[in-house]
């Protein structure tokens, strides 16, 4: 026979739970209302099936739901368990990314300022002689002479606008 909703089996439970709704909700399925209603306090002294009009095998079914309580609590554990691994896997992956960005960017700016170091290093100084126009300078120089010895003109004049256009005159 069904539970008929007698309550007959709630004042004799020295554990004060209500084995009706226990019973109920067990055979619905709601561990999580089995476990609000106290089902982990059932220490199955039998008394509430005993008083039982309808004779249910109420000690063996509070049996079975603690098992599935058990469980079911320790999946909800694992979960949670699984959950935090994740977490804490995903919180160090950002931070990996983030410091190798970092490190990205640093080398980046380095490699910036470094660049900037060697440009720096060929430009030449302001109100210094430059070495490679006095180089210039130099050769042109001795090239003139070499064009006035030979009595090549044309040349000659090609080397002075040459020199002229570094800024010196013949």
């Amino acid at each position: 026979m069904p539970c008929i909703h007698c309550g007959a089996c709630v004042p004799v439970c020295p554990k004060g739970l209500w084995p009706n709704q226990l019973y109920q909700a067990l055979a619905q399925g709601d561990l999580a209302r089995a476990e609000a209603l106290g089902l982990a306090r059932c220490g199955a002294c039998r008394a509430c099936q005993d008083h039982c009009p309808s004779a249910l095998p109420l000690t063996a079914r509070f049996r079975e739901g603690q098992q599935q309580v058990l469980r079911w609590t320790e999946a909800k554990t694992r979960a949670a368990e699984d959950a935090q691994q994740a977490a804490e896997r995903y919180e160090a992956r950002e931070a990996r990314l983030q410091a190798a960005e970092a490190e990205a960017l640093e080398a980046k700016r380095q490699r910036r300022a470094e660049a900037k170091r060697r440009a720096e290093a060929k430009r030449p100084a302001e109100g210094g002689t430059d070495a490679r126009r006095d180089a210039q300078r130099a050769a042109l120089q001795r090239a003139m002479e070499k064009a006035r010895a030979a009595g090549r003109e044309e040349d000659l004049a090609r080397l002075t606008a040459a020199l002229a256009a570094l800024g010196d005159g013949p």
